[in-house]
């Protein structure tokens, strides 16, 4: 491999990440190529394998934004009893790295200096065992392609001790673990993975705000809002002792959090972050449908913004609000590096790890399972009675927590050399 230092165009090969239909995935990419381009130069190119069908990577290349970013598709599943279906399950239950499920990937190979796991909490059971991960960091080990997972949460596998052992021996032999909170450093230090772990900070922190054109937003924005993501995906984790996906209690319930919030006499903002075929996974269908309920519900304005926005304008809107409450992670990542007054609902490991990494703990995050109107509104009371005291605390941090981001580049380069 040539030292990246007498490239003249270093070539990145970005895996493990979704389609920018999640718009937390396409601000994992808006962010990393800023740190890229501030550690490498104006001439990089980065080609990303997605894991989406191929004609949403066709549509995502036809509208991207970056002329140094081309998606291709990493949905190597292939029809029902092929040989391609064969490895992928044999893959998933034995843990073997059968080459056809990671054939797409030789599309991206040639010319990469480094493999980027860009997918921010692929490592941990929140989507069962990621076996596939771990297959394609094989696979592209054995090509003798470095492989670093970028900008991520790890953890826990507790639920899964077998499991857990595996994975802490293969999270060893990659080239290095970023991770994105200290949470997630100290977990993998209890569990004997050190040497090569650097804490560093989510690359969605240095995304930079995009002003929309005004018709793409749909109404006026007025002064004072409240914003707020809700996620149909918060059904998975209302009750852990009945983990089952019960949309419906979560359909009703929400309706419930927006009419408390209509009491703080604000106008309000449904920002969806997440868009999906499926229902249990689309975050504007969901915010839609309740917008459209709350009409005849409250006095104050309630209203949703369209699928037609992408990252960095939903963040140039997010900036514009009071304070935000979020449920997807890089909603509540996009008020944060704003300064917005932010309160996490929170499910998983990484929610929990940021908020303490910004502010020394927990007061601004609720676990999805303590979730009610009455907690909701009193946190959300607390941010606007607080409002002008929070915005300096996050002037003064988010600063230090951008620095952290930034400083993966060095230590990219430094470890690929």
């Amino acid at each position: 491999m040539a030292d990246i230092q007498k490239n003249v165009n270093p070539h990145f090969l970005l895996v493990g990440n979704g389609s920018y239909q999640n718009r937390g995935c396409e601000a994992i990419v808006r962010g990393t190529m800023e740190i890229l381009r501030r550690e490498f130069g104006q001439d990089i190119q980065a080609k990303a394998g997605v894991y989406a069908a191929a004609d949403i990577v066709h549509r995502q290349n036809q509208a991207e934004t970056d002329t140094a970013v081309s998606s291709f598709s990493l949905d190597g599943m292939g029809p029902r009893w092929s040989r391609i279906w064969w490895a992928m399950q044999a893959n998933k239950r034995l843990g073997t790295s059968f080459v056809a499920q990671n054939k797409p990937l030789a599309e991206g190979l040639s010319g990469a200096c480094v493999a980027l796991e860009l997918g921010g909490d692929n490592y941990s059971l929140d989507y069962g065992r990621p076996e596939s991960f771990m297959a394609m960091d094989r696979y592209l080990q054995k090509k003798g392609i470095p492989v670093i997972l970028w900008g991520a949460s790890v953890g826990p596998f507790d639920a899964d001790p077998e499991f857990a052992s595996r994975m802490f021996d293969h999270l060893k032999t990659l080239t290095a673990i970023f991770v994105r909170e200290t949470e997630s450093l100290e977990y993998l230090r209890a569990n004997g993975v050190s040497e090569n772990v650097h804490l560093v900070a989510d690359p969605a922190f240095v995304m930079k705000p995009v002003q929309p054109a005004a018709e793409k937003i749909g109404f006026a924005l007025p002064e004072g809002a409240i914003g707020i993501n809700l996620s149909p995906l918060v059904a998975r984790y209302r009750s852990p002792q009945a983990p089952q996906f019960d949309l419906a209690e979560w359909l009703a319930f929400r309706v419930g959090l927006v009419k408390s919030t209509a009491a703080l006499k604000r106008p309000i903002w449904l920002i969806p972050h997440v868009e999906s075929e499926s229902p249990k996974n689309d975050d504007f269908n969901f915010l839609q449908s309740l917008c459209k309920i709350m009409a005849n519900e409250v006095t104050v304005p309630v209203q949703v913004l369209s699928r037609g926005l992408n990252a960095a304008e939903l963040k140039w809107i997010i900036i514009r609000c009071s304070v935000f409450a979020g449920a997807r992670t890089h909603s509540t990542i996009a008020a944060l590096s704003s300064c917005v007054p932010t309160l996490s609902i929170g499910y998983s490991l990484k929610a929990r790890g940021i908020n303490r990494d910004i502010f020394g703990n927990l007061d601004y995050c609720i676990p999805v399972s303590d979730l009610n109107a009455g907690n909701f509104i009193e946190r959300l009371n607390v941010l606007l009675a607080g409002e002008d005291t929070i915005r300096a605390q996050l002037k003064a941090r988010i600063p230090e927590i951008q620095a952290k981001a930034f400083s993966a580049g060095p230590l990219l380069r430094k470890l690929i050399r």
